[in-house]
């Protein structure tokens, strides 16, 4: 097990490092950087110099020093031609796997990573392992959980991005590293992982007709175009699919509506749950309102309320009393 404590040991001195002599970490998920972020970073370099030195270490292989941390100070120093950049550097050069820790501390820690940059860190950590990040067992999560600082609860929440296939994965790569315009959130892998899995268990003819990478362009399509406002919408679908899942709404209903989620571009997560499971969970709001109702009554003290409170209730139950009389 990777220990950092062992390796996080720098050289006393702070040294100018020829900025030719420095090379960018290629583990570093973090594909694109902001430009309003560079040219604000640049200004206060210009300004008040680098005041963070960045954290490296020296490759003997390479005879370069590879950046642990700073890799945008970096940038920027490379953009106005600045010659050295102030480093810590570790005194014990890291294998891959101390690297990959180091890194994982250093950037997620002040959350610079995005939910996805997570995963693939993790997915590479698991491979410098030399385990199956789809067979990881309670003593593998534990380690992970030392090496990255971060819960099994999280860690779990982060593998479901790698759950997806190949090709979807490498498609959100390709994202990272494309105009910021053109980038989906990769948030959508998460929020449609639990409804693929109930649309696999439910209704496999489904995904047979759409697979699973189909899918997700279709909802990167709808957000687009303002079909799906924010990322909760999806949990509609999700909760659609569970009513399906324990008998209150026919399954045939629901597979016809999600193949016509799938179809039409218009029709919207929260035009599924209109169609099939609202009016189910509108009962479910009712039936625990009015048992919580009567167990009030029952507990009641009405003769101690003033004359205008007791008008103002019987008023309001009454209304409630026509209402009921009239479904």
């Amino acid at each position: 097990m990777t220990n950092l404590s062992s390796i996080i040991e720098y050289d006393k001195k702070v040294q100018d490092i020829n900025i030719e002599q420095l090379i960018t970490n290629e583990f570093n998920p973090r594909a694109r950087y902001n430009e309003e972020e560079e040219e604000e970073l640049i200004d206060s370099i210009l300004s008040k110099g680098i005041l963070n030195p960045i954290i490296v270490y020296y490759d003997k292989q390479r005879d370069k020093y590879i950046i642990l941390d700073g890799e945008r100070r970096y940038r920027a120093c490379k953009k106005i031609n600045i010659k050295t950049v102030p480093a810590r550097v570790l005194l014990k050069e890291p294998d891959l796997l101390e690297s990959l820790s180091l890194m994982f501390h250093i950037h997620n820690v002040r959350e610079e990573w995005t939910e996805f940059a997570i995963s693939m860190t993790i997915r590479r950590i698991v491979d410098e392992m030399g385990k199956n990040i789809q067979n990881l067992n309670s003593s593998d999560m534990r380690e992970l959980s030392t090496m990255t600082s971060l819960s099994t609860y999280k860690i779990n929440k982060y593998l479901k991005f790698q759950d997806y296939p190949d090709s979807v994965i490498q498609k959100f790569l390709e994202y990272e590293i494309g105009p910021s315009n053109e980038k989906p959130d990769p948030d959508i892998l998460l929020e449609m992982h639990k409804p693929i899995k109930d649309i696999g268990q439910l209704m496999p003819e489904l995904l047979k007709n759409h697979n699973i990478g189909e899918i997700i362009d279709i909802c990167i399509d709808k957000k687009d175009k303002g079909v799906i406002r924010n990322n909760k919408e999806f949990r509609l679908i999700n909760k659609t699919l569970n009513a399906a899942k324990d008998g209150q709404i026919p399954i045939d209903q629901v597979k016809n509506q999600i193949e016509r989620f799938f179809n039409d571009i218009n029709f919207s997560p929260e035009d599924l749950y209109q169609s099939t499971s609202q009016n189910f969970y509108k009962y479910q709001s009712v039936l625990k309102t009015s048992k919580s109702l009567s167990q009030l009554l029952i507990d009641f003290d009405f003769n101690s309320l003033d004359y205008e409170s007791k008008r103002n209730l019987e008023s309001e139950l009454e209304k409630l009393l026509i209402k009921i009389r009239s479904l």
